[in-house]
């Protein structure tokens, strides 16, 4: 598995059609896809931590990541993109976007004082370019028509995202959990 990570930060585009053909890549995309959430939501753990707020916020950005940056994000491109003339399957499609979403354990650097937004910002565009990556390599189109599915996918999961985001924003200020 760390072999398959590291050739997903090197933007392998044979590793995305490999896992998207096959299902016994599964269990590695999930466990790659939780990883990646845990570590997302203890970056925003920490951050409630130095700005006080409340535990919640871990919470929200973990169910985020999991739920509406991979698995929402693997059904809008699956659907844009069969309508743009793709081939995959979303099983293969929900695979190959696990696997591009490697390229944010640079996260764990973040925190280096100085450079740390280095780390961080390589991570989200190596993220987007792996994602645009597996979504060529799982359709089986061009890389404008990826490209095309990854802005349409990415403004549906920021306006997802958002609209929750903006309905449970105050869930922390009316239970507030703090974290201790």
């Amino acid at each position: 598995m760390f072999d398959r990570i590291l050739r997903a930060m090197r933007l392998d585009a044979t590793l995305f059609r490999e896992v998207a053909a096959d299902a016994k890549f599964n269990t590695e995309a999930v466990v790659i896809a939780v990883l990646v959430a845990l570590l997302a939501a203890a970056g925003q753990g920490l951050g409630a931590l130095r700005g006080g707020r409340p535990l919640v916020a871990f919470l929200l950005e973990l169910a985020s990541t999991l739920l509406l940056g991979w698995l929402l994000w693997a059904v809008i491109a699956y659907v844009f993109g069969r309508m743009l003339g793709g081939t995959g399957a979303l099983g293969g499609m929900t695979r190959a976007l696990a696997f591009a979403g490697a390229p944010r354990f640079l996260l764990l650097l973040g925190f280096i004082p100085c450079v740390g937004w280095v780390f961080r910002l390589a991570a989200w565009l190596l993220t987007l370019v792996a994602g645009v990556i597996a979504l060529r390599e799982t359709m089986g189109f061009d890389t404008l028509k990826a490209l095309v599915t990854a802005v349409i996918g990415l403004a549906v999961y920021f306006a997802t995202s958002l609209t929750i985001m903006l309905l449970l924003g105050g869930l922390g200020a009316v239970t507030n959990i703090q974290i201790p």
